[in-house]
């Protein structure tokens, strides 16, 4: 017993090193974990939200029935009530807030998404009795533009773009 006292003061300064090293290494392994947990869960709070939007445009009625008109421009979309057509709008605005707020990853927005917005800006019939200009759907109007570089981007994928997307990641989707 003695000898372990002796040991323990002769070496007090080793030993006091050695805990305090230990004591940080935990507390660094700690740090780090609550770092991959904080990312881990903001990804699946992202993932929640690209599901509620995707279901959405799913499920909801007035979203399935004005997107299987604008498919072809039905003349119908003139009679569906502006009141439906802005719910429409005002559902791809959430989307392009979620984008500009970084929930929603750009290409994957337009690879969901893109689609209908387009055919919606491109409609005739869609904006009947509704002002496509007016500064209440600029939100949709950025969307939309952002949308459509990306598709011509897509469209007209030189060599180098394919190279650089596969680099960085980009052609993988990612939210």
């Amino acid at each position: 017993m003695s000898e372990i006292s002796n040991f323990i003061s002769d070496n007090k300064d080793l030993l006091t090193i050695i805990v305090g090293s230990v004591a940080g290494l935990v507390a660094l392994g700690t740090f780090i974990k609550a770092i991959f947990e904080y990312r881990l869960q903001g990804r699946q709070k992202r993932a929640e939200l690209f599901d509620k939007f995707r279901t959405t445009l799913k499920t909801e009625p007035k979203i399935l029935n004005i997107s299987s008109l604008l498919e072809d421009d039905h003349e119908t979309l003139r009679a569906i009530p502006i009141i439906d057509r802005y719910y429409f709008l005002g559902y791809y605005e959430q989307i392009a807030i979620a984008i500009n707020s970084g929930l929603i990853d750009k290409d994957v927005a337009h690879y969901m998404f893109g689609y209908f917005a387009l055919r919606c800006w491109n409609s005739k019939n869609f904006w009947d009795g509704i002002n496509k200009n007016s500064y209440y759907w600029s939100v949709f109007k950025k969307f939309v533009d952002t949308m459509q570089k990306l598709e011509n981007r897509n469209i007209n994928k030189s060599g180098l773009t394919k190279f650089w997307d596969a680099l960085t990641g980009r052609s993988n989707f990612k939210y």
